[in-house]
């Protein structure tokens, strides 16, 4: 019972640090979720992360709270999923109450301006290094490097939606998987 509730504490005092200094949203959390439940806990393996993302960016609902809930669920059940989601959503609330309070004193700021424009530069930094290190993990084969290649482009260059690309890239992952197999079967059947 002790491990659990360590396991907790950790649960909640990592995601209150990363949720109070990863602005940009849950992708930004990616890599510093990775080295610390990956590579510093050995709580989970990079297959286990990869899935936990792959599953949370398909639910409905905040990045950072399905993040919380999932990999706080893996570690230490339905404890370590609520423990990880007060601590994901504590800092916001704070931060959002402090700038409430002084709003009218820094509306307008120069300076708060620049500070911003470091801050989302520094955000595309951190997500690009998840895509990076996910891309690593995920694209093994040509087919894959293909697909990912064409939905890259897809999205950029066409403006195509993101929801549509990913039907597509699942239905042509499909289609490669279960080809052969028709194709066998297709051919077993005509030598009878």
């Amino acid at each position: 019972m002790n491990d659990r509730l360590s396991k907790c504490a950790t649960l909640f005092w990592v995601f209150f640090s990363i949720s109070a200094v990863a602005l940009g949203g849950g992708l930004t959390m990616l890599p510093i979720m990775s080295r610390e439940f990956v590579e510093k806990r050995n709580w989970m393996t990079d297959n286990d992360m990869v899935d936990t993302v792959a599953v949370m960016q398909s639910m409905p609902g905040i990045i950072s709270i399905n993040m919380a809930v999932l990999i706080g669920y893996r570690i230490s059940g339905v404890l370590g999923a609520v423990v990880s989601v007060l601590g994901v959503v504590c800092p916001p609330t704070i931060i959002i109450l402090a700038i409430a309070m002084f709003m009218k004193t820094l509306s307008g700021s120069k300076t708060l301006d620049h500070i911003f424009l470091g801050v989302r530069a520094a955000v595309s930094a951190m997500i690009l290094l998840s895509a990076i290190k996910m891309g690593k993990q995920i694209i093994k084969g040509k087919v894959a490097a293909a697909i990912a290649i064409a939905g890259f482009f897809a999205m950029v260059v066409f403006n195509v939606n993101a929801i549509l690309l990913v039907i597509v890239s699942a239905l042509i992952g499909l289609a490669i998987a279960y080809l052969p197999l028709c194709l066998r079967k297709s051919s077993g059947e005509e030598g009878k």
